[in-house]
């Protein structure tokens, strides 16, 4: 009897292993993410009414930059106004910074702390945690100043690996129009420029940058380690006439590969012929913008049709896929719906795609524009 136990369990053995060999199948290829969902099929994003507007009760004064923060609320850079802007998602205002002058970009770091740049060569902050988020009892502190280059100008800001951060800078006044994107420690102390191309016509160089975002957004509430990148996105105007100069790659994303042991910054080759990468696509893109899936959000000023009547392009935002897909456009010039007048800011919620807002400061308008994914296939 034993003897026939073994021999039945060694064929029920043989069995499972030959029913294995024969019931392998191939992993499913996982597709893109724009083609995940159907609403990505969907090219119209439909304004959500009202606008944020002085006939609904806002007092605008040429927004230069909106942000939306890991604490959920929005923060916009009220340029002319001299003041930062804390709403909820919904519009509602929460309150007003102390006097800041001429606030152009926002971003957040892991503490909460807002810090702001203004088209000086200084860094500002203010620290909503340590009062409670009353954003009109927290002082506007100057963080860091860069006494010895006077003529410099931030133009743009993200945070990076928590409290680092980045800052985008042009000097204008200087011979040969130097740009450079800083990178800061947490504790304000310029480590120095990245080694990126200063004036170059190609990738990884810079050239009038306008914005800069770092890929720690998209992991935000997701990966803590994640969260711990150098990598980030810029945008950049990408043409000196005066010099003769025109750089290709309006959008730029950098990267970074593992080289003996460390991180090095290099840029994404694989965007090469992609939407985003296309240089005739973009006029003067402003501000950009990372959701959780990846999906990068870019707002181009666009020309004044008085002053550049044939350039054939119209302000708007874009949306792109991870991949560098174009997804959807919303463009169009004037002041009325679904129009823009130099928009320069752009910010998007955290929520599932179908649900998610985007945020457009409209600034020639004096006014912030919200869209919303048609759902309607």
């Amino acid at each position: 009897m034993p003897n026939r136990i073994s021999l039945m369990l060694s064929t029920c053995f043989l069995i499972m292993i030959a029913g294995c060999t024969h019931d392998e199948f191939p992993l499913p290829t996982i597709p893109p993410a724009e083609e995940q969902f159907p609403s990505y099929q969907n090219p119209d994003y439909i304004q959500i009414n009202p606008p944020l507007d002085a006939a609904n009760g806002y007092n605008f004064r040429n927004p230069s930059d909106i942000f939306y923060g890991a604490d959920n609320f929005l923060y916009v850079a009220d340029t002319d106004n001299n003041r930062i802007v804390m709403m909820d998602i919904g519009g509602t205002i929460q309150g007003y910074s102390q006097p800041i002058d001429h606030p152009e970009a926002i971003t957040q770091n892991d503490s909460l702390q807002l810090l702001i740049v203004n088209k000086t060569n200084a860094v500002f902050r203010i620290d909503l945690y340590k009062y409670l988020h009353h954003i009109d009892q927290a002082p506007v502190e100057k963080v860091y100043e860069q006494a010895s280059q006077p003529t410099r100008q931030f133009t743009g800001i993200t945070v990076h690996n928590k409290f680092e951060y980045y800052v985008t800078v042009v000097d204008p006044q200087s011979l040969q129009k130097v740009s450079y994107v800083y990178d800061f420690r947490a504790d304000h102390f310029l480590k120095g420029p990245l080694p990126m191309e200063v004036n170059g016509s190609g990738l990884f160089a810079t050239m009038l940058p306008t914005a800069i975002v770092s890929q720690r957004e998209q992991y935000l509430d997701i990966s803590s380690s994640a969260e711990k990148t150098d990598a980030f996105y810029f945008t950049q105007t990408g043409s000196i006439p005066e010099l003769q100069l025109q750089n290709y790659y309006k959008i730029q994303h950098i990267t970074t590969t593992l080289f003996e042991g460390d991180n090095i910054l290099t840029p994404n080759l694989a965007l090469i012929g992609t939407d985003i990468y296309d240089y005739k696509k973009f006029y003067n893109p402003e501000d950009i913008a990372l959701d959780r899936s990846g999906f990068v959000f870019v707002v181009d000023a666009g020309p004044d049709p008085v002053q550049d009547p044939g350039s054939g392009m119209q302000p708007g935002f874009y949306r792109f896929s991870p991949t560098g897909k174009e997804m959807q456009a919303t463009l169009g010039y004037g002041s009325g719906p679904v129009q823009f007048k130099n928009p320069r800011g752009i910010a998007v919620t955290a929520v599932a795609e179908t649900d998610q807002v985007v945020y457009v400061t409209d600034t020639g308008n004096n006014r912030i524009l919200r869209f919303k994914l048609s759902t309607d296939f």
